[in-house]
């Protein structure tokens, strides 16, 4: 075989309508610098731009999607977007089966719900005609005109004349019906200003729409955010700030008592990014075993109202980063060996990070 040289990487490059930066080739697994069409630059192996066809991981972060996407996922499924615009993943688009049923639904819930036609799967849409019918057989009606889907609240109507928001969900499978004749009066804003003045907060929101609905907290040490009245209730949670920083903290101190302080630089050269000029963080690096710990919390997994701004396409921006932060750590010989999040309790954070640490170095 053929001796690779730096020419095999400028002429690869080339094909990718970029340059090779590196004036030095040493093997397919040693980390070369690149740069595009766009010039960005990052830091990958020959191998992994040959045969894994990666190329520049910043435009591929920032890639919109667009129409023929869309197009393009209803053909796999045999199938056909009728659809003429994309605006986002959770927008809803038409779909249309082969069978020639017609259907509502996101991007974003076709593409990663592993959903697709919910008539042939016997699963069609619900219509404000099933709410009016669930509201009649409990001798009651639903006040509503529109229906969107089971967790929108809608307005309910008993036979003694009192009215009400509730999901048809809650109405259907949680087997509730009129909150005034069960004594269970619905929630007001003084609920949720009580609730926060007893975690020594306040509750800035000045409406109450229901237990689910996002409110606006403040902390004693003044952060804000949002989360539903039945989170701060009932999960034990408050300010996501103070939490956060205690569970990383918690999390250092324990691996450094087996392999002593991690690294105080916990953001490198080849972590810096066109959209993160400073470079992303590593939050607990261990450089001179090769390995990095990520402490991560749910909105890396799932939307959250209050991390990701009231915007589900920053969940998706917040994956790509963790991926990109990921590929660019294995180019470079660091490993992210473990992702911790933090809204896991104390002993089991202690238990679980030991017994990894054992299962690696043997202690």
């Amino acid at each position: 075989m053929k001796r690779l040289t730096l020419d095999n990487a400028f002429a690869i490059a080339k094909e990718r309508g970029g340059t090779c930066v590196s004036t030095e080739y040493i093997n397919t697994s040693t980390p070369m610098r690149w740069k595009c069409a766009n010039s960005h630059e990052w830091t990958a192996t020959f191998n992994n731009i040959k045969n894994h066809k990666r190329w520049c991981p910043h435009c591929a972060v920032n890639r919109p999607l667009t129409i023929e996407n869309a197009k393009q996922l209803a053909c796999s499924k045999n199938g056909l977007c009728i659809s003429t615009e994309y605006i986002n993943v959770n927008t809803p688009m038409q779909w249309q089966c082969m069978k020639g049923h017609v259907w509502t639904a996101t991007f974003h819930s076709i593409k990663n719900g592993k959903r697709w036609c919910p008539h042939c799967a016997g699963n069609r849409p619900l219509t404000i005609e099933n709410a009016k019918q669930l509201a009649h057989s409990k001798n009651g009606l639903c006040v509503s005109t529109e229906y969107i889907n089971v967790n929108v609240p809608m307005q309910w109507r008993c036979s003694k004349g009192h009215e009400w928001n509730a999901s048809f969900n809650n109405i259907k499978n949680g087997k509730k019906w009129c909150p005034h004749c069960a004594g269970n009066r619905p929630l007001t804003i003084e609920n949720a200003k009580q609730l926060a003045c007893n975690r020594n907060g306040t509750c800035l929101s000045k409406y109450f729409t229901n237990s689910r609905s996002a409110l606006l907290w403040k902390c004693a040490k003044e952060h804000l955010w949002t989360a539903s009245f039945s989170n701060v209730k009932h999960s034990n949670s408050w300010c996501p700030f103070c939490s956060k920083y205690k569970r990383e903290k918690l999390c250092r101190e324990i691996v450094s008592k087996y392999l002593g302080p991690p690294s105080e630089i916990r953001r490198l050269d080849f972590l810096k990014t066109s959209e993160n000029y400073q470079g992303l963080e590593l939050d607990i690096p261990y450089y001179d075993y090769g390995f990095a710990i990520e402490v991560q919390g749910v909105q890396h997994e799932k939307y959250h109202e209050f991390f990701h701004g009231g915007d589900p396409n920053n969940l998706i921006k917040q994956q790509a980063r963790d991926q990109l932060k990921k590929e660019l750590c294995e180019d470079n010989q660091i490993a992210l060996r473990l992702r911790i999040h933090f809204v896991l309790a104390v002993t089991i954070i202690f238990v679980l990070m030991k017994k990894i640490l054992q299962s690696f170095w043997n202690f």
